[in-house]
């Protein structure tokens, strides 16, 4: 695995935007023109946490890219100054991205993740993102109860804002009992290889 710290602004009050990235590659992902990158949000709720699971489970393959938002508000504690100095933001991104990698200990796939901790209107931050990365897809959870129309998403939702103002393809994503189901079913099927299975049998 290599892992680091490819950027830090937090600390310098000069700086235009603040963001901290961290970066993890596993130690057999290639880049290729198959490769794709995937743009998922991420905060502390459970339904962004299942939006994450499903994205690995469902979208991406070895050679892929996964970057993770999280976006903090100005006035959050995080982002305070003494925060800062204590480096506490640091170690919210290292738990955050900790907890990612380890999504990725069941099938291992070659990928690539980075992890995006930012300061600012969520909104911003995710056209910004979508600008430097270009991803070809951006995922989202939601609490929404239904997902026929636009009425299962909360009046001002980050999801609801995605599904109208994003530049490219939004796939909302809710967690439920069957998808758990399935998980569960797919993890005992004793015939499923993942990234060490592959190497050996090769």
């Amino acid at each position: 695995y290599q892992r680091g710290v490819s950027f830090d602004t937090f600390d310098n009050r000069d700086a235009t935007d603040y963001s901290f990235t961290l970066n993890y590659k596993h130690r057999g992902y290639q880049l290729t023109r198959r490769s794709r990158t995937f743009l998922c949000g991420t905060d502390q709720n459970d339904y962004s946490d299942f939006a994450l699971e499903w994205l690995m489970d469902e979208l991406v393959d070895d050679g892929d890219e996964i970057v993770c938002l999280r976006v903090v508000e100005k006035d959050s504690k995080i982002a305070s100054d003494s925060s800062v100095e204590e480096g506490k933001y640091r170690q919210e991104a290292e738990k955050l991205f900790k907890q990612v990698i380890q999504k990725n200990s069941q099938d291992e796939k070659a990928i690539s993740l980075v992890l995006e901790l930012a300061i600012g209107r969520v909104q911003e931050i995710i056209q910004r993102m979508i600008q430097i990365y270009e991803p070809a897809l951006l995922i989202v959870g939601t609490r929404g109860r239904s997902m026929n129309s636009m009425q299962g998403l909360l009046p001002g939702s980050v999801s609801k804002y995605c599904l109208q103002q994003s530049p490219i393809p939004v796939i909302v994503v809710r967690a439920s009992a069957k998808r758990e189901k399935k998980k569960k079913k797919r993890l005992a099927d004793p015939t499923r290889r993942n990234y060490n299975s592959i190497l050996q049998m090769s």
